[in-house]
């Protein structure tokens, strides 16, 4: 009794730990129940008791007021224990102190509602160790000196302790329903519940008589009030004698206060509390876990507890109701008479001179108006309050109703608003029974009188809560949020946190939901939360709100929330949870600025290093790495690569090493690789696949890799860093599991080298040896490649399940960079600090999950997202193989055009077990070759077989003749037999070139062993970079896995500068009369222009000179001739010079001419002369003849070129070459051989001219150097130009060529050819017997046969004496590959035959005068005398005379060509064909007669 009000910094104590204590299970995030809005699906709790718990607490810590008397006790209970030795002094002692109290101290507590209360005397009697007789006695004095209805005898405790001792069944506890923590209140006293006797220092172990001696205060406090006030004493003592005992009901002693009034004051000053004030002392939670753990009321029996409900019945029957119907009556009598008076007198003068109130005015009214305490307003406020504390609500309605008016009247605004709010209270709890409307605006009105004027935010707060209930009972959720929003302040976080988040379930409740509203408030509630201090509900409020921003794309506020749910979860030691939340802000692409992305690394790094350290100490997952979220793995851009990868040249080093297939090879590298192999493959006759040594999300990867014990697995794994901050990767290494392919019946455990004990780590690298990676850095926003390799030691099945890494945000470059030397002093400084989570680092790890392509067979397949198999990371590790390790030595990185270069290439065997069968192909095979030439020839060829001179010798080019060669004479012959090639001899495949191992034992390499062997490259005839691709092929001796053959890449790159240019015109020489004898008929003349390309350049390589050194001619029919001298000096060009070089072809004598032979005929312009029909310079003229096929697609060329040397598939011997050439069946057809007999040979030369050169070459470095090469000139036909530059000779004639064909063009189409052809011509093929005449080219079919005059070229002739007969031989020459039947009509000349324009076909029986382009005689006519028409047949080549005359009358110069030849090939005679010949044979007449 008599305390001061509560401090506010304890009331807000009070209520934040009614907030705190009220976080249950329940409330836990993803507790609650599954509710739909829309297309959210939210969890949410189906009730919040904390609000409940919070507003039950703010109801009763609220003070008292003047302006209403809700909180004003009614009545006051006197108890005193029936052993007191004077019981009725001692209870009008009690009753005068409260009298006493209620007039001098009113503002202290408790109030009360007016003077004259109700009092009610309780004689407490004890039925163990009272006196029963004594105990009726007092009683009944009491009833005759205070009244019969307000006294009571109440008998407790009828058990004894030591009976309630001996109980072993748990007996109830009575009281346990109300006895509250010390955040509760039961301060106030109604008629449902009793007094709580809580806070008090000690309760009696009997019930003695009080002695000044053994006085100690008690006090009757409210949980609410709890470390607020201090409360008055029951005025029950308690006896310090001996046979004390521990009572149900007694307290842990608490301090006593420090206003505790002494022992030797009044017995009744500490129940009076005049001297007591407020304790700032925790009595209330003085050992409370002490107190609350004691079970009380065990010496209560059921008798006892009746007469406690009966005691409390007949107090609120047979007293308190009594009590109140009279006050109500004479209250409202009260109001009534006086009601009258006081309007009409002091209305008047009320607002000018008011009231002067009596005593002192309380700060919490803030009116303009102060009432006496019995003014006629307050009486009906009285009036008022009490029906509405008995449920007279309708009464209470009418009796607010009115009172407002008058407070309105009197501009009492904090009376008006207290009567608003009652008045709406009032009529909203009648329920149904009303017809009345709830008035709401009442509500609006009091809380913003309550804020305005009477400036009491407690009170408008509490209105607001009366309110919303009333509101949400109403369905109306949306005027309830905005009340709730009203309310919000910067006053109290609390108080706005939680009506925020009842805005927000407001929100939510609506009839169409405002979900985000709902999400936003949620989170303003968080962060209100956040401020007063509750952490758990500030979690919870983010959580909730997070379930409609996530995955909303509202990346900022998604952040905002992640980031505040990991610190509050931090913060409440959730590690887990805080550490998902913080990954939340790192997996996706942030739109964060870099500085806070920094802080969210730095803040997860943390976290996770804190929950890794708590899970270390739990053991839970001891030995397993944790999952990180960054950097971002693609697993599907995940490359294994089986071989060592791309290897570069070392600085200064002679040798270049294979370099193999890297990880920047692309699919169509790869099919090219494939493509080679499966060419071998083909070649070789072995079934199978080829073996890819990359694997790429572009491979086909449904089976899985074979590696090698031994032999290095390499793994490209892309990481990507989605942040704009750096990361940092250390100790990099893959994670792998392995099962051993062990021989027995126990099943093979898997090995893993994840967990990393010092033992099991060991034996992880025993099995495989796996690489780390120091350190890795990825930028911002940047992909990285981490290569990772692995070497297995024993055979087994080994997969690739992760990386393993060191995730942070510093490096060691940059923790070293910090530290700066001066160079002056030589001291360290520390330039920047490291922050204290720069130098964490956490160790975790990401899986490796390729997937493969999405299946698209079926229709569940389309329907659904299925994907097939990918084991590129599931890898087969078979037993040790062989491992070839190829070599260059000095290989050039530029060639001039033509330059050839004899290099050395080493081939090693690096493995444990012996290889054979090594061979190679290329892309570009005329690039390269090894040199083999056989020892002897395989042909039917019946010459003679000349000894074979040796290859060439590295480093030397060129195999030359022996010296005395050279001064035979200008030209020197030599004949190569070659293998007769059929159609079917062909492959349509690229050169596969064996390499013997004629050094190694048996044909094999064995470990350790090395083999050089020389190897001569060409430049290509076309200037720029090119790209050469090299597959070495090889074989295991003895192979115990499923793979039987292995393969080498390389790939050259070289830079091919232009040097010399050839054009050749090849042509028939002009017929002569003389001694030749028809020799004319079988040559031809060579024209050829030389240009030197190369243009003298600073700080480039150039040619400075350049020399042809010797021209050979290589045909099965065709030798070479030199028109002039021996010139040893050469011919030398300068830097774009053109030089003109006329050289002579004789065609071979048909008798002596061999099927099957070619024919290498050489002219020499130097000293030394080169051995054209060796090594290396035959084999790049036959791969520079079938690049030419290929170039141009014609089948006709070939007809009489056998295989080169070597590429014969009847070659068997050991020494040959045994590749087969590129050649389709289509290029060699059964007429093309040289006895069957075509007609195209009458124009077609086919030919190869090949230059052999030397250059004086300068190098970038600005050193000369002298070099050799050769161009090769492939001349199919007369008097067309053929170039030294390989593209088809028309362009019109391009066809796609062989498939196989490495060198082949492009597919191009052929040009349509349009052929005029008469009406009765014959559609016959063109080569056949019986093709009519139309059908051929009429350059073919004019110069099938040649012929020429052989006769005087001057004669005297005495023309007086008659006729002058000149003897003439006529020669005739079969071109053709064909027997031709040949008619000579000498009566007519060619100008006498017509020539349609579209043919040259003419029969002789042609009347037309139009000449046939044969020049008109100018000279006196001639008659042939004699035979006039002939007829005779040649065979293929032959050539055949004719002995004409021709008769002369006078003299003069007169050309013999006048006669006119027709060719048929057919059996048919009516068309013959007139062959060209135009030029003339002269012969001059000189008349010798004596009249001359």
């Amino acid at each position: 009794m008599a305390a001061q009000p509560p401090q506010q910094n304890a009331i807000k104590k009070q209520l934040s730990d009614a907030v705190g204590a009220t976080y249950g299970h329940i409330q836990e995030p993803g507790s609650g129940s599954m509710l739909s809005f829309g297309s959210y699906d939210l969890q949410l709790c189906s009730s919040t008791p904390w609000f409940d718990n919070w507003r039950d607490a703010f109801l009763h810590v609220l003070p008292a007021s003047d302006h209403e008397y809700l909180n004003h006790c009614l009545a006051c209970v006197f108890v005193v224990a029936s052993n007191n030795g004077d019981p009725l002094g001692t209870f009008t002692a009690l009753a005068n102190q409260q009298v006493t109290q209620q007039q001098q101290f009113p503002n202290k507590l408790p109030r009360w509602f007016c003077q004259g209360i109700l009092h009610y005397y309780v004689l407490l009697h004890d039925m163990v160790d009272g006196d029963q007789t004594r105990a009726d006695s007092i009683y009944q004095n009491m009833k005759s000196t205070f009244g019969v209805q307000i006294c009571h005898l109440l008998q407790v405790n009828s058990r004894s302790i030591n009976t309630a001792g001996s109980i072993k069944t748990a007996q109830p506890d009575p009281w346990s329903q109300f006895l509250l923590k010390p955040s509760q209140s039961t301060d106030e006293v109604d008629g449902e519940s009793l007094p709580i006797t809580d806070g008090s220092p000690s309760f009696p172990s009997r019930l003695s008589e009080m002695t000044q001696d053994q006085n100690q205060t008690t006090h009757l406090t409210d949980s609410l009030y709890d470390n607020m006030e201090e409360s008055g004493s029951s005025g029950i003592t308690s006896s310090s004698s001996v046979d004390q005992f521990s009572h149900p009901l007694a307290s842990p002693t608490t301090p006593p206060s420090r206003d505790t009034p002494s022992p030797d004051s009044d017995p009744t000053a500490a129940a009076s509390g005049y001297q007591g004030d407020y304790r700032t002392s925790n009595a209330s939670h003085y050992k409370w876990h002490e107190r609350t753990s004691k079970t009380h009321g065990q010496c209560l029996t059921p008798s006892d507890l009746d007469r406690l409900r009966i005691f409390m019945h007949e107090f609120v029957v047979r007293a308190l109701v009594p009590w109140v119907e009279r006050q109500m009556k004479m209250l409202s009598e009260q109001v009534t008479s006086r009601k009258a008076i006081h309007r009409s007198f002091f209305s008047a003068t009320k607002k000018w001179f008011g009231n002067k109130p009596q005593g002192p005015v309380p700060s919490s009214q803030n009116t303009t108006v102060v009432y006496t305490k019995d003014a006629p307003e307050l009486q009906l406020r009285r009036l008022g309050d009490l029906a509405f504390l008995f449920q007279m609500y309708d009464f209470a309605y009418h009796t607010y109703h009115t009172a407002k008016k008058d407070f309105n009247n009197d501009q009492a605004w904090l009376h008006f608003a207290g009567a608003l709010e009652m008045a709406s209270l009032s009529l909203f709890l009648q329920g149904p029974n009303t017809q009345k409307q709830y008035p709401h605006h009442y509500m609006e009105t009091a809380i913003s009188t309550y804020l305005a004027y009477s400036r009491n935010p407690q009170y408008a707060t509490r209105a607001t809560l009366t309110s919303t209930e009333a509101l949400k009972k109403k369905g109306m959720f949306n005027d309830a949020a905005m009340q709730f929003l009203k309310m919000t302040s910067e006053d109290s976080d609390l108080t706005s946190a939680l009506f925020l988040e009842q805005a927000a379930h407001c929100f939510l409740a609506l009839k169409t939901p405002m979900v985000r509203k709902y999400s936003f408030h949620m989170i303003l509630a968080g962060h209100r939360f956040n401020k007063a201090g509750q952490r758990k509900h500030s979690l919870r409020a983010y959580t909730q709100a997070l379930q409609i921003y996530k995955a909303r794309h509202w990346s900022i506020a998604e952040d905002h929330i992640h980031f505040t749910i990991g610190r509050q979860s931090f913060n409440l030691k959730h590690l887990e949870k805080a550490a998902a939340s913080f990954k939340h802000l790192l997996v996706q692409e942030s739109k964060q600025p870099t500085s806070q992305q920094a802080a969210f690394l730095r803040e997860y790094l943390f976290v996770y290093k804190q929950l890794l350290s708590q899970e270390d100490r739990d053991n839970s997952t001891y030995g397993q790495l944790p999952e990180l979220p960054l950097p971002i793995i693609d697993s599907n851009a995940t490359k294994v690569l089986l071989t060592s990868g791309k290897r570069q040249k070392e600085p200064g080093s002679r040798k270049t090493l294979a370099s193999g297939v890297g990880f920047d090879s692309h699919a169509e590298d790869m099919a090219k690789w494939e493509n080679l192999e499966e060419r071998i493959l083909s070649v070789v006759g072995r079934p199978g696949k080829s073996s890819p040594p990359l694997f790429t999300n572009s491979t086909d990867n449904q089976a899985s890799p074979v590696a090698f014990v031994g032999e290095a697995i390499t793994v490209e794994v892309q990481v990507e860093n989605p942040l704009h901050v750096m990361l940092v990767l250390s100790e990099v290494t893959l994670l792998w599991t392995f099962l051993p392919a062990i021989q027995g019946s126990d099943p093979p455990q898997v090995i893993s080298n994840e967990i990393t004990t010092n033992v099991k780590k060991s034996l992880a690298d025993e099995i495989i040896q796996t690489s780390v990676v120091k350190e890795v850095i990825v930028q911002g926003i940047q992909n990285e490649h981490i290569q990772l390799t692995m070497t297995p030691r024993q055979p087994g099945q080994l997969r690739v399940v992760g990386l393993a890494y060191n995730l942070g945000t510093s490096s060691l470059a940059q923790n070293s960079a910090g530290l700066q030397t001066d160079s002056n002093t030589g001291i360290t400084n520390q330039v920047v600090k490291p922050s204290y989570t720069s130098s964490v680092v956490v160790r975790g790890k990401q899986k490796l999950e390729p997937r493969g392509p999405r299946l698209n067979k079926t229709k569940e397949d389309r329907t659904q997202k299925h994907y097939g198999p990918d084991r590129r990371l599931d890898l087969l590790v078979q037993e040790e193989m062989p491992i070839l390790e190829v070599s260059f030595l000095d290989f050039p990185e530029s060639l001039l055009c033509g330059e050839v270069q004899c290099i050395e290439v080493e081939f090693t065997n690096k493995g444990k077990s012996p290889l054979h069968g090594l061979r190679v192909t290329s892309s570009h095979p005329r690039f390269f070759t090894f040199g083999l030439f056989p020892n002897g020839t395989n042909t039917t060829s019946t010459a003679p077989q000349q000894p074979q001179p040796p290859t060439a010798k590295y480093p030397f080019v060129y195999q030359m003749r022996a010296p005395h060669c050279g001064a035979i004479g200008p030209s020197l012959t030599s004949t190569v037999s070659t293998s007769i090639i059929g159609g079917s001899g062909y492959q349509p495949s690229a050169d596969v070139l064996n390499i013997p191992l004629s050094d190694c034992q048996e044909g094999q390499l064995m470990p350790g062993q090395e083999v050089k062997l020389p190897m001569w490259i060409r430049g290509d005839d076309i200037g720029g970079v090119h790209e050469v691709d090299f597959l070495f092929y090889y074989e295991p001796v003895k192979s115990l896995s499923t793979v039987k053959h292995r393969v080498v890449h390389h790939q050259a790159v070289l830079n091919t500068v232009e040097s010399l240019s050839v054009r050749t015109t090849v042509v028939r020489p002009a017929a002569s009369n003389g001694s030749s004898n028809g020799q004319e008929l079988n040559s031809c003349i060579f024209a050829c222009e030389l240009e030197n390309l190369s243009q003298v350049q600073v700080q480039r390589p150039h040619v400075q000179e350049l020399q042809v050194t010797q021209v050979s001619c290589v045909s099965p029919h065709w030798t070479l001739l030199s028109l002039g001298a021996k010139n040893n000096s050469g011919v030398r060009l300068g830097s774009r010079e053109t030089l003109q070089l006329v050289m002579k072809g004789l065609k071979q004598d048909q008798k002596t001419e061999t099927i099957g032979n070619l024919v290498f005929s050489e002219v020499a312009f130097d000293r030394d002369q080169v051995n054209t029909s060796c090594s290396p310079c035959s084999d790049f003229y036959w791969r520079s003849w079938l690049r030419h096929q290929a170039l141009t697609g014609s089948d006709c060329g070939n007809s009489d070129f056998p295989s080169p040397p070597g590429f014969g598939s009847g070659s068997n011997n050991p020494g040959a070459m045994r590749g087969k050439s590129i050649m389709s069946s289509s290029m060699i057809s059964t007429d093309a051989t040289p006895g069957s007999g075509t007609l195209e040979s009458a124009v077609y030369l086919k030919l190869t001219l090949v230059f052999l050169w030397k250059a004086w070459a300068v190098q970038e470095s600005g050193q000369m150097r002298i070099v050799v090469g050769q161009h090769h000139v492939h001349i199919n036909r007369l008097n067309t130009v053929a170039m030294s530059y390989p593209v088809p000779a028309s362009m019109s004639s391009l066809t796609s060529s062989s498939s196989g064909a490495a060198w082949a063009a492009k597919n191009t189409r052929p040009a349509l050819k349009f052929i005029r052809r008469d009406s009765n011509s014959k559609a016959d093929d063109s080569f056949g017997g019986t093709a009519g005449a139309n059908s051929l080219d009429p350059e073919i079919s004019t110069k099938l046969v040649s012929y020429s005059f052989s006769h005087a070229h001057q004669r005297s002739h005495p023309f007086d004496k008659g006729l002058c007969l000149v003897p003439v031989t006529l020669t005739l020459q079969n071109h053709s590959g064909k027997e031709v039947t040949v008619m000579v009509d000498t009566g007519k000349s060619p100008e006498s035959f017509v020539s349609n324009p579209g043919t040259v076909v003419a029969s002789p029986d042609s009347q037309s005068q139009q000449g046939l382009g044969v020049t008109g005689s100018t000279v006196p006519s001639m008659r042939w005398v004699g035979l006039t028409q002939a007829s005779l047949t040649l065979e293929k080549g032959q050539s055949s005379t004719l002995s004409l005359r021709a008769g002369m009358t006078r003299p003069g110069t007169y050309n013999v060509n006048c006669l006119s030849i027709f060719v048929t090939f057919s059996s048919d005679q009516s068309q013959m064909i007139l062959q060209r010949h135009s030029t003339p044979s002269i012969v001059t007449l000189v008349d010798s007669s004596a009249s001359s």
